[in-house]
C-alpha cells in the first residue's frame, strides 16, 4: 500500500512553488503523488484551493479513477490509482518538473556520501553503486530514518549480490560475512529492518538460498502488472458470467510465472518459490481490490502449493485478515503456529463444506453448499483449515478430472468432449458409463 512520505523542508519549497502553475484537477494528482495518501483535510491545507473547489475536482478524479477513497487506520483517504499516475506524467512535464526530480536526486546525494564512500572503500563497483543510489531515490526520506552505518550499507549490498535481477553476483550469506568482517546476525537484523519498513522490496527462498527484487524494478512492475491483469479478467468474468466452478490459485501463479520465465526475469530453478510468493501477492492485491475474503478463503484452500507449507497457509490467513508484515507478505521462516481452528480465521464463516472445502457463511441459513450442493442436515461442517485444504484439493482434482476434454468416441467426429457430458454436442453421439 502507498505510503505517506516524509519529505524535506526544501522540497516542500519545491512543491509549492510548482504547485500553483498546476491546473486544480492535476494539483490533487501532484500532491498525493508526493506526499503519499491524503485525507480531505490534507488536500485542503496543500492544494492552495477553497473546500468547495477541492470537493468538485475530488469528485471529477474520482469518476475519472484519477484517485479512489480507501479506509486507512480507521480514517478515509486518497490515493493515487495507475491511471492518476498515467494521466499526471501525460499532462504535466515541464521543466520545472525535471527540476523538482533533480532537487531530490541532489538531495538523497548528499545524504548518502558516508555510504557512497563506505562502498568505495570496500571496492564496490561503480555500476552497482550507481544501481543501489537508484532503490534509494525510489525509497526516499524514509530510508534515512535507518541508522546510516556500515551493516546496514553491508546489508543493502547484501540484497542486491542477491537480487533476482543479478544472479551473476550470487553470494551466500556466511561467505558474505566471512569475506567483509561482519556478524550474519548484524546482516538478518538489518535486512530484517528494511523489509519492516515497507521500502518496496520483496524476498522470498529456495532451500538456503535469498533472493529479493523491488516493486518498482523490471521484475516488480511486470510481477504486479500480470497478477492485476488477471484479477482483471475474474471480475469481468464473474460479472458477466458468474463465478466459476473452480478457482485454481496455483494455476493462476504457474500462468504468471511462465510469462516471466519467457521474458528471461526469473529462470526455472526458483520457479517454485517464486510461485508461492506469487500466490501471496494475489491475495493481497484482490484485497486491496476490494475483492471478499470469503470468495479467497476458498481460493486459499484449493491451493497445493502453500498446503505444503503450514506457514505458507498460515500466512495467506494472515494477509486475509489484513496483515501487512513482511514476514507474510513474502516467503520467509515464519512462527510455527498451532492452532489455525476457526475463530482465528474470519468471524463472518461458520465452517467448511465437508465435501468440497468451501466456506460457509454463518448467515447462510440454506444447509446446503452452494458449490457442490450437498446439505448438511445430518454433518458436521469442518472447523479445521487444515482439514478443509485436505478436501478442498481433492475435490479440485476430481472436477478437473471430470471437466478433461477427450476426443469424441464416434470414430467419425473429431470433436473434444467432456467425461461428464452424456452426448457429442457436434455429432449426438450418446455416451455409455465409459467414454474412453
Amino acid at each position: 500500500m502507498e505510503i505517506q512520505k516524509s519529505i524535506s523542508k526544501n522540497i516542500k519549497n519545491d512543491i509549492s512553488k510548482i504547485l500553483n502553475n498546476i491546473e486544480y484537477d492535476k494539483r490533487i494528482l501532484f500532491i498525493i503523488k508526493n506526499y503519499g495518501h491524503q485525507r480531505f483535510s490534507d488536500l485542503e491545507q496543500k492544494c492552495n484551493m477553497s473546500k468547495s473547489t477541492l470537493s468538485k475536482y475530488i469528485k471529477l478524479n474520482l469518476q475519472k479513477n484519477n484517485i479512489e477513497k480507501k479506509i486507512h487506520e480507521k480514517s478515509p483517504f486518497y490515493f493515487l490509482t495507475e491511471k492518476g499516475i498515467e494521466k499526471l506524467n501525460e499532462d504535466y512535464k515541464s521543466k520545472e518538473e525535471n527540476l523538482f526530480f533533480i532537487n531530490i536526486i541532489n538531495e538523497v546525494a548528499l545524504k548518502t556520501q558516508e555510504l557512497i564512500n563506505f562502498y568505495k572503500d570496500i571496492g564496490v563497483e561503480e555500476s552497482i553503486l550507481f544501481q543501489i543510489l537508484k532503490n534509494i531515490v525510489k525509497i526516499g526520506e524514509k530510508f534515512f530514518q535507518l541508522n546510516q552505518n556500515r551493516e546496514l550499507f553491508l546489508a543493502l549490498f547484501y540484497m542486491f549480490l542477491n537480487s533476482v535481477l543479478t544472479p551473476e553476483y550470487k553470494f551466500e550469506v556466511d561467505a558474505f560475512c566471512k569475506y567483509y568482517n561482519v556478524k550474519k546476525l548484524r546482516i538478518d537484523y538489518y535486512v530484517d529492518s528494511i523489509m519492516s519498513s515497507k521500502f518496496g522490496f520483496f524476498m522470498f527462498k529456495r532451500d538456503e538460498d535469498v533472493f529479493f527484487f523491488h516493486e518498482e524494478d523490471i521484475l516488480g512492475t511486470t510481477t504486479l502488472r500480470l497478477i492485476k491483469d488477471q484479477l482483471i479478467e475474474e471480475i469481468i468474468h464473474i460479472d458477466l458470467k458468474g463465478y466459476r466452478e473452480i478457482y485454481d490459485l496455483d494455476n493462476f501463479a504457474e500462468k504468471i510465472a511462465e510469462k516471466l520465465i519467457k521474458m528471461d526475469l526469473i529462470w526455472d530453478r526458483i520457479r517454485e518459490p517464486f510461485e508461492m510468493l506469487i500466490e501471496k501477492l494475489i491475495i493481497k492485491k484482490a484485497m486491496d481490490m476490494g475483492i471478499s475474503k470469503t470468495f479467497l478463503m476458498d481460493m486459499v484452500v484449493q491451493s497445493e502449493k502453500l498446503s505444503k507449507s503450514r506457514e505458507g497457509i498460515n500466512s495467506l490467513i494472515n494477509i486475509i485478515n489484513g496483515s501487512e508484515k513482511y514476514e507474510d507478505l513474502n516467503i520467509v521462516s515464519l512462527h510455527h503456529i498451532e492452532d489455525k481452528k476457526l475463530d482465528d480465521i474470519i468471524d463472518k464463516i461458520k465452517g467448511f463444506c465437508p465435501e468440497c472445502g468451501k466456506s460457509i457463511l454463518k448467515q447462510d441459513f440454506s444447509n446446503e453448499c452452494p458449490k457442490c450442493k450437498r446439505s448438511f442436515e445430518k454433518i458436521n461442517l469442518l472447523s479445521d483449515i487444515d482439514e478443509a485444504v485436505e478436501i478442498s484439493i481433492k475435490y479440485k482434482q476430481k472436477t478437473k478430472e471430470r471437466e478433461k476434454l477427450i476426443i469424441c468416441p464416434n470414430p467419425k467426429c473429431d470433436a473434444k468432449i467432456s467425461l461428464s457430458w452424456d452426448e457429442c454436442p457436434s455429432c449426438n453421439t450418446k455416451f455409455g458409463e465409459n467414454k474412453l
